[in-house]
C-alpha cells in the first residue's frame, strides 16, 4: 500500500539554496510506485533536503526537540516544501519525520514533559486534598506510565538501543514515515532489525515509507524503488549504487583498497 502517488517540483532559476542543487534543479516530477522509496547519493546531493521538503509539504509532525514550522535549520528548505504539488493515491492520515540527530532533541523533550509531570504532581498536593487529589495525581501518573511503556527509560539504554525504541513506538498501521538517514544511529545488527520492521509494516499494515540512506542493508529492502541522487535523479537497482559496489569490493578485496590510500 502507498498513499502519496506523485509530487511535482518547483523549478526557478534562483541560484539560492536548494534551487542551486543541482539533481533537485534537473527534475520536476517524481512518481512513488511502491510501499518503500529509497533515496541514495553522496553527502550534498540533495536527498535529505527533498526529504526535509517532502515533511514540510505533508505537514508531518517531527520527532525531534521542536516541530518542523519551529525548527529554523529548515528555514532555507520551507519555501521550497511549500511550493511542492502533491498527488495522493489515497490520503494518509499517520505519519512522522525523524532525523537520526534529532533522537537526543526528542529524549530531551520526553525528559522536560516528564519533569512538567512531576511539576503537576507537586502543584496538585500543595491545592487538592482527598478524592479531588487522588484523581489529578492519578491521570498525571497515568500518562507518566504511559510514555514509559511506549519508550520505556531512553536515559538507560543505548543511542541505537532508544533510537530502535523510539521507531517501534511511534510507527504505526496505515501511516507514512520519513526517515532520514537512520543507519547513523545504529549498528548493522540494528539496521537489520529496523530493516525487519520496516519490511513488515510495508507488507502487512499498510505503510508508506520514504528514506533517505547511506546503508546497503537497508537499499535491499524487497521491492523497494531506489533513487540514486547525482547530476540527476534516477532510478536504480540496488546492486548499481555506489555505496553498495564499494563495500562490496572493499570487503572483498580490503588490501587492495588500503594500498592507494
Amino acid at each position: 500500500m502507498y498513499y502519496l502517488h506523485q509530487v511535482h517540483l518547483p523549478t526557478s532559476r534562483s541560484t539560492q539554496f536548494p534551487y542551486s542543487i543541482r539533481s533537485l534543479a534537473e527534475l520536476e516530477t517524481m512518481t512513488f510506485e511502491n510501499p518503500v522509496t529509497i533515496f541514495v547519493g553522496e553527502n550534498g546531493s540533495g536527498k535529505s533536503t527533498l526529504l526535509k521538503a517532502l515533511a514540510i509539504k505533508l505537514n508531518l509532525p517531527a520527532i525531534g526537540s521542536t516541530d518542523l514550522e519551529q525548527d529554523d535549520t529548515l528555514d532555507g528548505v520551507k519555501s521550497y516544501g511549500e511550493s511542492i504539488i502533491s498527488r495522493w493515491k489515497d490520503k494518509a492520515y499517520r505519519g512522522f519525520f525523524f532525523r537520526a540527530e534529532d533522537y537526543f532533541g526528542f529524549v530531551k523533550r520526553l525528559r522536560n514533559l516528564d519533569d512538567e509531570l512531576k511539576g503537576d504532581i507537586v502543584d496538585f498536593e500543595k491545592r487538592l486534598s482527598g478524592t479531588g487529589l487522588k484523581l489529578a495525581v492519578g491521570a498525571v501518573q497515568g500518562q507518566k506510565e504511559a510514555l514509559l511503556r511506549k519508550y520505556g527509560n531512553l536515559t538507560e539504554v543505548s543511542h541505537g538501543e532508544g533510537f530502535l525504541k523510539v521507531l517501534e513506538g511511534r510507527l504505526q498501521a496505515e501511516g507514512i514515515y520519513l526517515i532520514d538517514e537512520p543507519e547513523a544511529a545504529l549498528s548493522p545488527q540494528r539496521q537489520l532489525a529496523l530493516f525487519s520492521l520496516i519490511k513488515n509494516l510495508a507488507e502487512n499494515h499498510s505503510c508508506q515509507f520514504i528514506i533517505a540512506t547511506h546503508s546497503p542493508i537497508l537499499m535491499t529492502l524487497p521491492n523497494a524503488t531506489i533513487f540514486q541522487f547525482g547530476d540527476q535523479i534516477q532510478k536504480v537497482n540496488y546492486e548499481d549504487t555506489e555505496h553498495f559496489t564499494v563495500l562490496k569490493n572493499f570487503l572483498n578485496n580490503p588490501e587492495a583498497f588500503l594500498r592507494h590510500l
